[in-house]
């Protein structure tokens, strides 16, 4: 009894480990996507105002911004899902202890739809990455050759 209560345990550990360290990149990814929100404001509030000299740049890169939005939504949703299957991975283990129902396969599935999330996330973080780094050259383009 307390071996299976001890093998329970350490099967148990994995996901909730899995959901801490996914739970890190979310919380980066919504500030992020809270740092292009508050981006997109500025630039929108400039434009009403007029007070901008670069009105062009600005657009373009209110596009930008919005591109990213969009991408970091992907991004979020996909990791948001990670944690989902990471979730379902620990009532699967109780019922396979306390029934003595073999729902192995369902586990295993679920941590690997869990993985392929998380590196969906990533590519897609990758990309946000990439325009953030393509709005900066817009905005510093005429001051450095």
């Amino acid at each position: 009894m307390v071996e299976s209560l001890k093998t329970f345990l350490q099967n148990g550990i994995s996901p909730i480990v899995l959901i801490s360290g996914v739970g890190l990149i979310l919380l980066s990814l919504t500030n992020r996507l809270a740092r292009t929100i508050d981006r997109s404001r500025s630039i929108v509030a400039e434009l009403e105002k007029g007070v901008t000299k670069r009105k062009e740049l600005k657009i373009e890169e209110l596009k930008i911004l919005v591109k990213r939005s969009r991408i970091l939504r992907g991004s979020i949703a996909s990791i948001s899902f990670s944690i989902l299957c990471s979730s379902l991975i620990i009532p699967v283990l109780v019922i396979n202890a306390l029934f003595q129902v073999e729902f192995t396969l369902l586990g295993i599935f679920l941590f690997l739809l869990s993985v392929m999330g998380i590196i969906l996330s990533a590519v897609l973080l990758f990309v946000d990455v990439t325009l953030t780094l393509k709005a900066l050259d817009h905005e510093v383009k005429e001051y450095i050759s």
